[in-house]
């Protein structure tokens, strides 16, 4: 018994004298962060082509979505068209029911909005949006306010907004367009911009963005001129539809269904030059599809490794089984030996 403690006592020793020349790491000491390897090039050649394939599949899946949007607007139209001259030149007895069924066409024009990845494809004008072509801005005024209407005394406007709050100095005895100069600096903050092409009335712009966020109406107060004084009002925008917006179209007038035929004609043609365009991309990318795979066979390789799989001559043979079992000539003449 008194052995084994001496044993004991002895292995504890030797333990301690081991440990004793250990030194633990400091737990706090900062550690050298580990070096990063360079991604080699054929990586990088190698993730760039599959990014840009990877691209060329994102735009031809959109591309696919939008020409079938476009299809169906297409088809729509031809039967908005048909009901349309029914209207004109039909008995009155029909002439109700194909003013339902042109309303309905219009409700299913306006119900084509085609996303891709959280991206519109097609504007409210039935346009594609791409980045040589942005979509359509959206027109509108204020509701029963004119900013842009003189008066002979000095106002101060105050626009609220989610974000941000503007103030607006209107001067007095100033005519409509020395006021658009001084009322565009001040919206472009949040967007709005003055269409000058309107020459009759002040019609306001903006993009669809800023339209979605500020059509429900902006807070304004004004000083007793153009706006009340007091608390804020929701001041609604009214928008201003184009002749390409089946919005605009007008089927609760008979007198005026041959323009409305004339615009919805217009639009079908713009359509049909869109489907084409589209369909004609779609085939250039195929063409392109085809080369970049035959380009891409290794040809000087299959014809170098082809000479090596003839049976004749024996030298090539030989030379395969060297590159197979990773001898030298040397070696082979050894074996020989």
């Amino acid at each position: 018994m008194i052995k084994g403690i001496g044993e004991s006592l002895s292995q504890l020793r030797q333990s301690q004298t081991v440990t004793s020349h250990y030194v633990a790491p400091i737990s706090g000491a900062p550690r050298s962060a580990p070096k990063a390897r360079p991604i080699p090039k054929h990586r990088l050649e190698a993730y760039g082509r599959w990014a840009k394939v990877t691209q060329e599949q994102h735009n031809i899946s959109a591309s696919q979505v939008v020409l079938q949007s476009l299809s169906s607007a297409k088809s729509i139209l031809g039967h908005l068209n048909k009901q349309l001259q029914t209207c004109l030149f039909s008995k009155s007895s029909v002439v109700e029911d194909a003013l339902h069924k042109a309303e309905e066409c219009r409700r299913q024009l306006i119900e084509i909005k085609p996303h891709y990845q959280g991206k519109r494809l097609l504007d409210h004008h039935l346009n594609l949006i791409s980045a040589s072509q942005p979509a359509a801005l959206h027109f509108f005024k204020f509701r029963r306010v004119d900013l842009t209407s003189p008066k002979n005394r000095d106002e101060r406007i105050t626009f609220f907004t989610e974000k941000q709050t503007l103030h607006l100095f209107l001067p007095a005895n100033k005519n409509r367009l020395e006021l658009q100069d001084i009322i565009e600096p001040v919206l472009a903050s949040i967007g709005m911009s003055i269409d000058r092409l309107s020459t009759n009335d002040t019609v306001f712009t903006a993009p669809h963005e800023t339209w979605m966020r500020l059509s429900g109406g902006i807070l304004m107060v004004g000083e007793g001129q153009r706006l009340p004084a007091g608390e804020p009002r929701n001041i609604q925008l009214e928008e201003k539809f184009s002749w390409q917006d089946p919005r605009e179209w007008n089927f609760s007038e008979v007198e005026k269904l041959k323009m409305t035929l004339a615009k919805v004609l217009k639009v079908e043609k713009k359509v049909t030059v869109q489907i084409d365009d589209i369909k004609a991309s779609h085939r250039l990318l195929l063409v392109k599809a085809k080369q970049l795979t035959a380009s891409s066979q290794p040809k000087i390789e299959l014809q170098h490794l082809h000479k090596f799989m003839q049976p004749h001559p024996f030298a090539y043979q030989v030379t395969s089984l060297m590159a197979q079992g990773n001898t030298n000539r040397e070696q082979v003449s050894a074996l020989l030996i």
